[in-house]
Formats: structure tokens, C-alpha cells, sequence
């Protein structure tokens, strides 16, 4: 493949992460977005807001209303309304999900391992680098 555009380039490539990681998330019932939600409470010690969540994935709260409704349904969170403001609904992961995200954490280490191998690690240090100014470039 050669592309013509850097950006239809990434896009290609993060089509494939995506399709790659629902396919290995679709064994737990889970899509890549909700592991992306699990990965987030899990570094927040377990719980946020939903308002975090959808500054985190940068979504619409219809969105995150679904992802949330749907991950509940399925017995990976709980949620409930701040006792102290009541316009902040809490969501945490269930123990089921804290299982799960330990098996999602080996899978997403073997994706890297696979997306980075023939590199050396100075070329990965380079890609590091030169990913996170197009990054704040765009922002």
C-alpha cells in the first residue's frame, strides 16, 4: 500500500487498531470504546463522573449514555447520583470488570508489541516523539 496522504495513512492504521482490538474485545462482550471507558475508571482509582467520561473520549452525553447504559446492562459498571449534587451521575467499574481489564491490559501489551516489532528502540523512541508534536499540532 502506498498511500498518498499521511493522514489517510494514520486513518488506515487506526482502522485496523480498531478492528483488531473489537475483535479481541468482542470475547468479553466488550467493544473498544467501552475498554477505552474501563482503562479511564481504572486509572481514576475505579470511579469518575460520567461528565469525565465524555471529556475523556470526547463524545457527546448521548454517546456516553449509551456506553454507560450499555456496560451496565452487561455488569461492568454501577452507577448512581452524587449524594452532594445530584446533576453528577457516578459510574465505577464492578469487580467482573476489574477481572476483565487485567486480561484487556495483556492483550493491548501483545497489540503494541505486534504494531512496534522490527523497530529498534530508537526508532520507537523517534515515533514517539514525532506522533506527539503532529498531535499537538492538530489539537
Amino acid at each position: 500500500m502506498q498511500p498518498q496522504h499521511l493522514g489517510y495513512l494514520l486513518k488506515s492504521i487506526t482502522d485496523k487498531i480498531k478492528v483488531k482490538a473489537d475483535a479481541d474485545m468482542k470475547r468479553h462482550n466488550l467493544t473498544l470504546a467501552q475498554s477505552r471507558v474501563m482503562a479511564f475508571l481504572n486509572g481514576k482509582g475505579g470511579q469518575a463522573t460520567q461528565k469525565e467520561i465524555e471529556e475523556y473520549l470526547d463524545v457527546s452525553h448521548p454517546t456516553v449514555v449509551g456506553i454507560v447504559t450499555r456496560m451496565e446492562r452487561n455488569g461492568f459498571l454501577a452507577t448512581w447520583f452524587d449524594a452532594a449534587d445530584k446533576r453528577n451521575k457516578i459510574v465505577a467499574l464492578t469487580d467482573h470488570a476489574r477481572t476483565i481489564g487485567q486480561d484487556m491490559d495483556a492483550v493491548v501489551a501483545e497489540q503494541e508489541k505486534q504494531m512496534l516489532r522490527g523497530l529498534t528502540p530508537r526508532q520507537i523512541e523517534d515515533l514517539f516523539d514525532t506522533l506527539t508534536v503532529i498531535y499537538r499540532n492538530i489539537e
